[in-house]
């Protein structure tokens, strides 16, 4: 549940310099976008505390698929201000209201360059671009974005005790999200 906690609260992405731009105008012309995904929780002292991976779908402007296949089995979608959570392995699905846990990562990564501009300071890199949060944040006080041409994203969230959640995104690009990504299995447990 930590792990979930830290995804839903940490998060964001912007630009500024040329090279910057390109992956903020990269961005800002998607639509969405789907692929695998590897994340760690690294520790202050560099320790890698926990992994997973798994696939994702993104889809402008509030919808997103998590689906987590080692080590555990849960499945994250949310769609508009509702977060489903089933994990396979304890055999539960929980739903709640988004509204009150505010922006994840992932929702960072679609979001318009004014909404980025407005919450964040933001700092070019030589090869990503680095987001500070113009208001204090627990959760989040460092998030740098990077770039590999074609398909890999890398996302890199620090919080206020210098964990990092560090997700690396491989993006299908021969696939688009459809509808049917962001609708919960009928489950029977």
């Amino acid at each position: 549940m930590a792990r979930l906690s830290l995804f839903l609260l940490v998060c964001s992405l912007s630009p500024c310099s040329f090279a910057q731009q390109d992956i903020v105008a990269l961005l800002a012309s998607k639509g969405g976008m789907t692929g695998t995904f590897e994340q760690q929780i690294i520790s202050p002292e560099g320790e890698q505390l926990e992994s997973s991976h798994g696939q994702f779908s993104l889809q402008r402007p509030d919808k997103m698929r998590w689906q987590i296949e080692s080590p555990d089995r849960q499945l994250l979608i949310a769609a508009g201000e509702l977060l489903t959570q089933i994990d396979w392995d304890l055999e539960v699905v929980t739903e709640r209201r988004l509204a009150d846990s505010g922006r994840s990562i992932l929702d960072w990564l679609l979001a318009s360059r004014e909404e980025l501009e407005a919450a964040f300071e933001i700092e070019p890199l030589a090869t990503s671009v680095v987001l500070t949060p113009r208001e204090p944040s627990l959760s989040l006080t460092r998030l740098e974005i990077a770039y590999d041409a074609p398909v890999a994203w890398e996302v890199s969230v620090t919080d206020s005790t210098a964990q990092v959640l560090k997700i690396l995104l491989y993006e299908d690009l021969a696939r688009m999200p459809s509808a049917s990504d962001f609708v919960a299995p009928e489950i029977d447990f």
